[in-house]
Formats: structure tokens, C-alpha cells, sequence
């Protein structure tokens, strides 16, 4: 069962997003731009956001290594987070999902940060937090799949799970054949943030136009979600395409 309708509340969250954007934007604007030039097959959240977001978390990672907090725990915490987010979509609470989805995507930000500052990287935190992740997007999408049990965009997201799965598989098996794949337009990054802001934008559009409709229409998250699956799904293509052609290149040589 669905909140009731919210439109007063909605508008208010819509005010605060939309100062949150302009100042998130001048900042953006006012960090310099790497000094690689983009690549081919790169992320669609450029060098300079992922600069900026990593600066605007970086006073957060030392606050949480004098607190002694172990990486360890803010990879829990982001697998908690994606069961609370599946939780809610299953229950229809379109806006918190998109937000616990956001926090979901920025401690697995945080754990690898405050890992790298620490001294604490290495390849059995490496592990956990991949195998993590996997657990995080499963309870996710399985919250989403409930959510459209009824609908056609059910078929959505089992290719966006399908897809995001396929992204992460693609990689770890090229760095099992010794290659190291970071290419591709929806990263982990990159799928948080379709899925987070777009359940987010989903539920204050569903509360303002259930002053007019007399329900709440969630056609901004079906198309987050429709974008999601073509977004992962090239990815994954790409990611493939990439190593085989190196694979090929290494075999010729």
C-alpha cells in the first residue's frame, strides 16, 4: 500500500533538491578538470564530479578513521542500507528508496576510501566488498521487482539485474585472465545514482501529481529503471568487446 499523497511535502523536498543541485553544480564547476583527457567508453558521472564528490567525502573519511571505524563496518552498513532501500520500494516508499539508495552508493564510496587512508586495502577487504555489493544489488532489485510484480517494467528490471551483474562479472573475470577493465558508462557509480535520483524525482512527481491524478504515478521511476537496463547492459558489452580485443591482441603477439 501506498503513502497518502503528499503534494505540500513534495513541493518543499523539491525546493531543498533543487538548491542542493545549484550548489552541488558551482562546486562542481569550481574543482579543475583532470588532467587526462577522457577515454573512450568512459563513465557517464565525468572525472570532475567523481573529483568533487571524492573531495566533499574526504573530511568525512578522517573524521571515521579518528572515530577507528573499520571499513569492514561501512560495508555492512551499505549492504544494510540496500536491504533497507529494497524494503521500501517493495513497500512503495519510491522517495526514501531513492534516498537509502543514494547512502547506499555512498558508503561503498566511503569503505574503499577510508580503507585506501588507513593502510587497511587489500585483497581479502577487496573481496568482501565485491561480494557485498553483489548481496546489495540483489536486495535491491528484488525490492524494484516486487514493486512492478504487476507491470511490464518487471522485464526491465530483471535485464537492469541481469545487466549489472553482467558489468561486475565481465570485470572480474578479465582481471582473472590478467587484464584490468575499468571502461564503461554505468559503473557502480553510475547505476546508484540513475536509480537513486530517479526513485527520488519518481516519488515527489507521483506526490504532486496525485493532487491532479487521485494516485500516484511512478512513470519517472520506470524510466530510470528502462534507462538503467540499457545503460548496464551496454556495459557489459562494451566491457566484453574491450577484453576480447585485448585477449586477441595478446594471443596474436
Amino acid at each position: 500500500m501506498e503513502p497518502a499523497c503528499r503534494p505540500g511535502t513534495a513541493a518543499a523536498a523539491a525546493v531543498v533538491i533543487g538548491i542542493a543541485v545549484v550548489l552541488a553544480l558551482r562546486g562542481v564547476g569550481r574543482t579543475p578538470a583532470p588532467a587526462e583527457a577522457a577515454e573512450p567508453g568512459a563513465p557517464l558521472l565525468g572525472r570532475r564530479l567523481r573529483v568533487w564528490y571524492r573531495g566533499l567525502l574526504a573530511p568525512l573519511e578522517e573524521l571515521l578513521l579518528g572515530w577507528r571505524v573499520h571499513p569492514d563496518a561501512l560495508t555492512g552498513a551499505q549492504l544494510g542500507a540496500s536491504v533497507l532501500a529494497g524494503a521500501a520500494f517493495w513497500r512503495g516508499w519510491i522517495f526514501l528508496a531513492g534516498w537509502l539508495t543514494i547512502l547506499a552508493g555512498t558508503l561503498d564510496v566511503l569503505d574503499g576510501g577510508v580503507a585506501r587512508r588507513g593502510g587497511l586495502a587489500g585483497p581479502r577487504g577487496a573481496l568482501i566488498d565485491s561480494l557485498v555489493d553483489r548481496c546489495a544489488e540483489f536486495a535491491t532489485f528484488v525490492g524494484l521487482g516486487a514493486f512492478f510484480h504487476a507491470s511490464w517494467v518487471l522485464a526491465a528490471v530483471a535485464v537492469a539485474a541481469f545487466g549489472s551483474f553482467m558489468v561486475s562479472y565481465t570485470r572480474a573475470r578479465a582481471e582473472g585472465l590478467g587484464l584490468t577493465i575499468e571502461r564503461g558508462s554505468a559503473q557502480r557509480p553510475e547505476r546508484y545514482v540513475v536509480l537513486g535520483l530517479g526513485a527520488a524525482l519518481s516519488g515527489i512527481v507521483g506526490h504532486l501529481g496525485c493532487a491532479f491524478l487521485g494516485y500516484q504515478s511512478h512513470a519517472v521511476l520506470a524510466a530510470a529503471v528502462v534507462l538503467l537496463a540499457a545503460l548496464s547492459t551496454w556495459t557489459a558489452l562494451q566491457r566484453a568487446r574491450h577484453a576480447g580485443a585485448r585477449l586477441a591482441r595478446r594471443t596474436a603477439a
